[in-house]
């Protein structure tokens, strides 16, 4: 097998590896007043962290999460802040199996091309093992004075590169999926809220 031939299938295995596989999870407190939420400050994430094994990556998703958390109207502040941000980082191996054949197939005479009957020329097959990293990024706000989680972001399936830039994309997509899912989530809860206060209402004058 040429190495051209090598190469371009194993490009080709990484490039069907998808960015971010599983959708975003959030929750959050429902009795919980996010209308007094305008401040946040990082909380020391636990330790051994990103900080101190990959320090660019580290600094990369808490500017990202930072972005979300300003878009959303928060201030980062020194002092007491409202709620405290957080995130957990963590990562797995996965293995998939890709198998290759060459040469003529089992034929394919008065079919269209050598591929079910007829010619039988000679075939090979190779399967490789592509190993590859997925990441899971959990954000979570905590209350500064209960001690309590009040909202968490989950997704999984990160792909996970040796190009730092690329994993940085990947986590970055990962991120503005989480903030997006936040917004529709809350939109959602938002407008039930709104129809069960309307029925509340017209049941009340009833």
């Amino acid at each position: 097998m040429s190495r051209l031939v090598t190469t371009l299938m194993l490009v080709a295995a990484l490039a069907a590896l998808p960015a971010y596989a599983q959708k975003p999870q959030v929750q959050w407190n429902k009795m919980y007043d996010f209308s007094k939420v305008h401040t946040f400050k990082w909380q020391t994430p636990a330790s051994p962290s990103l900080a101190d094994s990959s320090p660019f990556m580290h600094q990369f998703i808490e500017q990202q999460i930072e972005m979300k958390l300003m878009a959303a109207g928060l201030t980062e502040t020194d002092g007491n802040p409202d709620v405290f941000v957080t995130y957990h980082g963590s990562t797995q191996t996965d293995v998939q199996l890709h198998t290759d054949s060459f040469g003529y197939g089992i034929g394919g005479y008065g079919l269209g091309g050598w591929g079910m009957y007829g010619y039988g020329g000679p075939t090979s097959s190779t399967t490789r093992v592509v190993e590859y990293e997925k990441g899971t990024l959990v954000v979570d706000l905590v209350d500064p004075v209960k001690k309590e989680l009040v909202w968490r972001g989950t997704v999984g399936g990160i792909l996970i590169s040796d190009d730092q830039a690329k994993t940085q994309k990947n986590v970055g997509k990962a991120i503005d999926a989480m903030a997006k899912q936040n917004q529709k989530l809350r939109a959602e809860a938002a407008k039930d809220a709104e129809k069960a206060a309307k029925d509340a209402a017209k049941a009340k004058k009833a």
